[in-house]
């Protein structure tokens, strides 16, 4: 069911290009939904790749595929725990000498959980702009969007820059490859989406 999702939205993330990706998907069935999340996610974790669930609606799925050490060295920057503090994450957690390398990853991710159904738990999904840090994008390119509410970037890719232009031009020409010779070598049936996943 998943398949062509991680293919198309996902595979600079497969490629270990990018920290993570997220996409909505259509899906009628709960079990079947749960029972693909979970075989991906038991073909995918020798690769050191995850796919968690972040909002299910009656039809659609929103769902991030992530690299957990890149995510879990994201997290431990020490400027991105302080921009992640002022909305409530507690990356660290964990207490003192815990070993478990998911803590954090897991806290964090039912923080942004919250964020993304809001509150009373309504049914407007919201996109809090710190998940960019959970993308993989720059700090100063978050940090940037949201002083500037979205306006007056240097340019646009997968994301709105604020910081360096020209390395984020060159990141947005390797996403566009990556995803391109991905699609290409799926679609011919020449690689599997586990073939494509590099491990890590």
């Amino acid at each position: 069911m998943l398949e062509k999702y991680l293919i198309k939205y996902c595979s600079p993330t497969l490629a270990s290009l990018k920290s993570g990706s997220l996409f909505n998907c259509r899906c009628s069935k709960d079990s079947e939904l749960t029972q693909s999340i979970s075989d991906w996610n038991n073909a995918l974790m020798s690769r050191g790749v995850s796919i968690h669930l972040l909002r299910r609606t009656d039809t659609t799925a929103l769902i991030y595929v992530y690299r957990q050490s890149a995510l879990r060295d994201t997290l431990s920057d020490p400027e991105i725990q302080s921009f992640l503090d002022g909305y409530g994450y507690d990356a660290c957690s964990c207490c003192e000498g815990c070993r478990s390398d998911c803590c954090s990853i897991e806290n964090c991710l039912k923080h942004l959980e919250s964020r993304i159904i809001g509150r009373n738990g309504n049914s407007e999904m919201r996109f809090p702009h710190e998940i960019g840090i959970f993308l993989g994008y720059p700090l100063a390119d978050v940090a940037g969007f949201i002083k500037n509410n979205g306006r007056n970037c240097k340019c646009i890719g997968t994301w709105k820059v604020y910081g360096d232009a020209a390395y984020a031009r060159k990141t947005f020409a390797r996403y566009s490859k990556c995803s391109d010779v991905y699609n290409r070598l799926w679609k011919s049936g020449r690689r599997s989406v586990l073939q494509l996943t590099v491990a890590g």
